[in-house]
């Protein structure tokens, strides 16, 4: 029986009046409720005397966590102080910036121009109060430009500057190839269209498939490189991109740099860093308050394509042929051919220059002089004017035009030889008829002194003729006659 029964049946029991008799069950009923009123009482004191443990044990635990509490509360009574400490030596540091960067993608190729974009806000993400504060801003490889609308500072190689962010806290820039410095932003402009033309039939922009191709030899990539010759040879300045970039790429050795294969893509990876600073003086204690760092990847792509355009020369080689073969005799054929080739070459670009130099080579390399001596030393001059001229890497045609004059001179120089030589064997025979001539000088010398003496043999015996001695002058004329016969035979010799 529970309390609840019990005292519901204690109060079926009553109230009774005087008189009224006690029934057994009432009775017993009445007995069963104490009984349960005595086991509730005996429950209760067994619970009371648990609960009093709990409470002792309960009030032991709160008083050591109280006295615990009171250890640790006592240091914190300097708190205030402390965080006061904390938040002046900590100033500085608030004042630095938050600094991101973003890209729209890591790889490009040459000829696209990276944009990245600098955001500033102070650490808990707020805009940065005017006057806004400035980035510097370098590149490892590639040369940096502006966004159009920025306070910037540039240097000469383009690889460096420093930029104000605008009042949205941000910094655009432009990261384009290390081999593009003078390009003007239309003519960059102009050359990143050709990668959005079509590539042939292949349904993918010229972009898409160099990003794609495994290497310069696949069959989607050439058809691309065909596209982009196309345009080469259609547009000025699409050309003037072109030459350019390639004059720096190959450090001004333009034919050497570009004819061979090119068997693998090559990539640039650079590491653009900026740090934000409150200003741009260079006399300025600010330190760096934010740095921020990128890299994007270029494939390189235009050497590639450069050597297969100017592989293609079969129709200007046979051109070349025609004018070779009508002009082979000339002595001035070199000038001629230089002349000729600046001429078809003005319009037509680096590449159409080197194009039709080695056009001109194979020509000269194969055009049968047959056997007249004149024109086989026009091919070999020739030969070696174009030879002399892709040596040297350069594109202008000064190169062949210098060897053809230094040929010309040569040769005059041959001929003026074989005269020096001839006249030197003529000399030669002079010296000899000159020595015949001295030996026979002597002789009259000799001749003449012997004539002498007997002149002076004469005089002295006509001297000692004496008018007294008549008896001897017939021996004495005698002596004389002979003196003259013999005198008379030595002039006769």
């Amino acid at each position: 029986m529970t309390l609840q029964d019990a005292r519901e049946q204690a109060a079926d029991l009553g109230p009774k009046e005087a008189g009224h008799l006690i029934r057994h069950q009432d009775w017993n009923t009445l007995v069963d409720v104490l009984t349960t009123y005595g086991n509730s009482l005996d429950a209760l004191t067994t619970d009371l005397a648990v609960l009093q443990t709990e409470v002792s044990t309960l009030e032991t635990t709160m008083q050591a966590a109280i006295a615990a509490l009171d250890a640790r509360i006592d240091p914190l009574e300097g708190l205030p102080a402390l965080v006061q400490r904390i938040d002046a030596e900590t100033a500085p540091l608030r004042q630095n910036y938050l600094l991101k960067v973003s890209t729209a993608q890591e790889n490009y190729l040459v000829g696209q121009a990276a944009e990245l974009v600098f955001t500033a806000t102070t650490l808990d993400g707020k805009p940065l109060p005017d006057p806004k504060p400035w980035l510097d801003v370098v590149a490892t490889w590639g040369r940096l430009r502006a966004a159009p609308g920025f306070v910037v500072r540039e240097n000469a190689e383009e690889n460096a500057l420093a930029v104000q962010f605008n009042n949205a806290g941000q910094v655009r820039l432009q990261l384009r190839s290390q081999f593009t410095k003078g390009l003007s932003p239309s003519t960059e402009g102009s050359f990143a269209g050709v990668l959005q033309a079509q590539a042939g039939s292949s349904g993918k922009t010229v972009m898409k498939v160099l990003q794609e191709a495994a290497s310069p030899q696949d069959p989607e990539a050439q058809m691309a490189f065909r596209a982009v010759s196309t345009m080469y040879e259609a547009n000025a300045t699409v050309r003037g991109y072109a030459d350019t970039y390639l004059e720096q790429f190959t450090g001004g050795r333009v034919i050497g740099g570009i004819i061979r294969p090119q068997g693998e893509w090559e990539h640039y990876r650079a590491t653009v860093m900026a740090f934000a600073k409150p200003d741009s003086v260079a006399t300025s204690p600010d330190p760096t308050r934010g740095v921020a760092t990128v890299q994007v990847n270029f494939r390189e792509w235009i050497p590639n394509w450069s050597h297969d355009h100017v592989e293609i020369f079969d129709e200007a080689e046979l051109d070349w042929g025609r004018i070779l073969k009508d002009n082979l005799h000339v002595p001035d054929l070199v000038h001629r051919m230089v002349s000729e080739l600046d001429k078809r070459a003005g319009s037509r670009g680096v590449l159409g220059r080197i194009r039709e130099m080695r056009a001109l080579d194979k020509a000269a390399t194969v055009i049968n002089p047959g056997s007249d001596p004149a024109m086989q030393q026009g091919k070999a001059m020739m030969m070696g004017a174009m030879q002399m001229q892709l040596a040297t890497g350069t594109t202008d045609t000064g190169v062949a035009a210098g060897y053809g004059q230094q040929a010309t001179v040569t040769q005059q120089v041959g001929q003026a030889a074989k005269a020096a030589q001839s006249t030197a064997q003529e000399a030669a025979g002079s010296k000899q008829a000159v020595a015949v001539l001295e030996s026979r000088v002597l002789a009259a010398e000799k001749t003449g002194k012997e004539i002498s003496a007997g002149l002076r043999a004469l005089g002295d015996g006509i001297n000692k003729i004496d008018v007294v001695q008549v008896a001897d002058l017939g021996s004495r004329l005698q002596s004389i006659n002979t003196s003259l016969n013999g005198l008379a035979t030595k002039i006769n010799r």
